[in-house]
Formats: structure tokens, C-alpha cells, sequence
């Protein structure tokens, strides 16, 4: 046992006394020197297999680092590679996702159910403001007709040679429903008044389509606004026009009113013109004023 232990401390006494070869850059350091604890005063670094020489020179113990070593670090100054910078690719677009599609409890119904996002659906068309005139013309309406008045006449449907005639003439207002300008619209007529052509080339016009005489409190045969005497007897045709204001309804785009008056078509009558001959009365008509024939 006492030779064995001489013979390890003689060639471990040999080994350090003795001059050493050059160690190259990165040379592993012996294990037997490691075990003595003959490394750790070396400059060193670890290389993952083990403790490597950093350098030494021929016979002294003096260690001279290896150029480009950090000694602050165990794996020296290292930087990459020069190189062109190469930016980082573009994030993908979110329309390359495909869409899960998920039960009502969260849970994913499966492949199946993925697809694409479908392109947004546009906006629906804002419709345009239609195109109203701001004056509606008679011409524009001309295909809405309002109702012809109702005619009588007093005597009915005669009347004496140069004593008036009564006329009365009626009408109310009414709605008539159709499209202008491509829309659907209501026009409202509301009377104004009547024009009478009495057929013998006389024409009138009135406010009011007039009433009776009894209805006034006038005598028959006495004038009223809407009466007539013919100089001559015959047969003449009596038409009544009714005259309208009118105003279009455009519904939801308000109304316009109608610039003008309307017209309706005329309702005729014919009246016969006798002539009335005197006759031997008891009393003139200064002495019974109210006698037929006779003025109030």
C-alpha cells in the first residue's frame, strides 16, 4: 500500500514539476489533473464536455487567455452574422379564419360547421325623395274627374217667354283616388261655385248653386242670383257646371293644392220656352200684386 501511494505522489510531482507542452486553445484539461485540483487556477471555460486549457506557455505555470475570450462569461464575445434585416411577415388577414360554429352551450359543433367569413352583405339602397312639383297645374290632374252637379229648375223644365226662370244646382266635396308622378295620391274637391249656360248664348256665374222660392221666401217668377229670362221661346239646352278648388294628398310626402279651378263636366237640362198670352183678369196686378204673372 505505502509503494502504490509513492508511485501516485511521484507522477503527480512529476507532472507538475515537469515542463508541459504547448496546449492548444480549447485542449481538454486531463482528468488526473482535475482530481488534484490542478485546473481550477487556470483560465477556463466550460464547453459542455468538459474544463478546457484557455492557453499555456512551454515550461512555467503562467496561463495566457485565448484572444477573443470574455472572461466575465463562460462562453466568450459571440455576435451573429451580418446579414440584410428581413422585417417580420405581415400579420394574417382575419377573413382567413374560418368561423366555428358553437351549440347554445359554447361547445363546438365540429369541422363540418367551419367555413369562411362571407363577404358583408351591402347596405341597402337609401330610396330617392320622389320628384314633386312644388305647383300642381290643372293639365297634372287632368285624369281625375270630380262629380257634375245635380240640376232643377223652377218652373221644371219650362219657363215663360221674358219671366225669370229659377235654377238650383248642387254639390259636395268629394275625394278621388289615382297616381300622379308615380305615386299614389287622393285628390279632394271642395265646390267654389257654378257657371250656367243658359243655351241661348248667355253665360253666368254664381257662388252658391242657388234654392228655391219658396226656400228664399220670394214669389215665383221673381229674379234670384241663379235665374234666367229667355227673350225668345224655343227649346234650349240649360248646363250647369260645378267649379272646384282641388289639393293632391301625396300621403307620407304632404299635399300640394292645385293651381287653378276645376272644372266638372256640365250637367244639361232642356227647357221650353213658351210664351204667355194676357188674359181678362178681375184685378190688374196693381190691384192683386200677388197674382200669377205679377211682381212682388
Amino acid at each position: 500500500m505505502l509503494g502504490r501511494g509513492l508511485l501516485v505522489a511521484a507522477l503527480v510531482s512529476a507532472t507538475i514539476v515537469a515542463p508541459m507542452p504547448a496546449a492548444a486553445a480549447g485542449a481538454t484539461c486531463p482528468q488526473i489533473l482535475i482530481d488534484a485540483g490542478k485546473c481550477s487556477s487556470l483560465d477556463t471555460r466550460n464547453t459542455g464536455e468538459g474544463v478546457t486549457l484557455a492557453g499555456e506557455r512551454a515550461g512555467s505555470r503562467e496561463v495566457v487567455p485565448s484572444v477573443g475570450v470574455d472572461r466575465g462569461s463562460h462562453f466568450g464575445s459571440w455576435s451573429p452574422a451580418p446579414g440584410p434585416f428581413a422585417p417580420p411577415p405581415p400579420p394574417p388577414d382575419e377573413s382567413d379564419f374560418p368561423i366555428t360554429c358553437l351549440d347554445p352551450s359554447g361547445g363546438v359543433l365540429g369541422g363540418d360547421c367551419a367555413t369562411f367569413a362571407p363577404d358583408p352583405e351591402p347596405a341597402p339602397d337609401e330610396p330617392e325623395e320622389p320628384q314633386i312639383p312644388a305647383v300642381i297645374t290643372l293639365a297634372d290632374i287632368a285624369s281625375f274627374v270630380p262629380t257634375p252637379p245635380s240640376v232643377s229648375t223652377e218652373p221644371d223644365g219650362i219657363a215663360a217667354k221674358n219671366m225669370p226662370m229659377n235654377s238650383i244646382a248642387g254639390s259636395e266635396a268629394h275625394t278621388v283616388a289615382g297616381d300622379l308622378f308615380g305615386l299614389p295620391v287622393a285628390v279632394t274637391f271642395t265646390p267654389a261655385g257654378f257657371r250656367q249656360d243658359w243655351g241661348d248664348g248667355t253665360v253666368t256665374e254664381s257662388g252658391t248653386g242657388g234654392a228655391s222660392w219658396s226656400a228664399l221666401g220670394q214669389a215665383e217668377y221673381t229674379p234670384t242670383a241663379t235665374s234666367h229670362a229667355y227673350a225668345q221661346k224655343g227649346t234650349y239646352a240649360l248646363t250647369i257646371t260645378a267649379l272646384y278648388t282641388a289639393v293632391v294628398d301625396f300621403g307620407p310626402y304632404g299635399t300640394r293644392p292645385v293651381d287653378g279651378i276645376v272644372s266638372a263636366p256640365g250637367a244639361s237640362r232642356e227647357i221650353r220656352v213658351v210664351e204667355v198670352h194676357t188674359a181678362l183678369v178681375q184685378n190688374d196686378c196693381t190691384e192683386n200684386p200677388a197674382a200669377a204673372g205679377c211682381p212682388a
